[in-house]
């Protein structure tokens, strides 16, 4: 199923709804599609246009409906991805990238001891990227390539292998995956949040980075 398609057979919640929590969706909630990303990654849609992610044993909810656009930032080079980009896409593909975001800012946020609401609105990635740095490219220059490797699952350790240590681009990378480019992009970001987790930040001064 296709994220359009999911979108179809979904409802858009109401604007000034409260989001039901991780729990209340678990337990009354309509799953229409679920998806294991990972041994400790997963993913599920429900009939009321909400979804939840869960990874690291942290969960987050968002709406469906609000995942469009997504502003990708590497090695300080900016690339917008249209909604239209996703809409053919496997459904988990985008979901993954909004849940992988929120549940890393939720961290940022409740390490500087402050509550923050985050819009799935696109624009707003880019103001947000200020708050993240690229574990990549930290660890890519300390030549420590095999620490990187270490802590990723197979699937990440490939295609930061392919993308990072290889210089391919994601369509290269994604034909050698059996894979789309969109679907690598989103093992990108779940291997640099499991970076940015084991290797914090260590200059004060960080680079403007939305997501790998």
């Amino acid at each position: 199923m296709t994220l359009q398609e999911l979108k179809e057979i979904t409802q858009t919640p109401e604007q000034g709804i409260k989001m039901p929590t991780a729990k209340n969706l678990r337990e009354t909630g309509k799953a229409v599609a679920e998806k294991q990303i990972g041994n400790d990654t997963w993913i599920a849609a429900y009939q009321d246009g909400y979804a939840l992610y869960r990874a690291y044993g942290h969960s987050t909810v968002f709406s469906i409906h609000t995942c469009g656009a997504y502003l990708y930032v590497s090695n300080s080079i900016s690339s917008y991805l249209p909604e239209q980009y996703f809409e053919k896409e496997p459904w988990y593909i985008r979901l993954a990238l909004e849940g992988e975001d929120r549940l890393y800012r939720n961290q940022q946020a409740k390490e500087q001891e402050r509550t923050v609401s985050y819009s799935a609105i696109s624009e707003e990635w880019e103001v947000m990227g200020t708050m993240e740095e690229n574990p990549l490219e930290y660890l890519v220059e300390k030549e420590n390539q095999k620490e990187i490797l270490h802590c990723l699952t197979d699937r990440q350790k490939r295609a930061v292998s392919l993308c990072t240590f290889q210089q391919k681009t994601r369509k290269e990378a994604a034909g050698e995956l059996g894979i789309t480019s969109p679907a690598v992009s989103a093992i990108l970001s779940q291997a640099a949040r499991r970076l940015r987790k084991k290797y914090p930040p260590q200059n004060q001064t960080e680079k403007a980075v939305a997501a790998v």
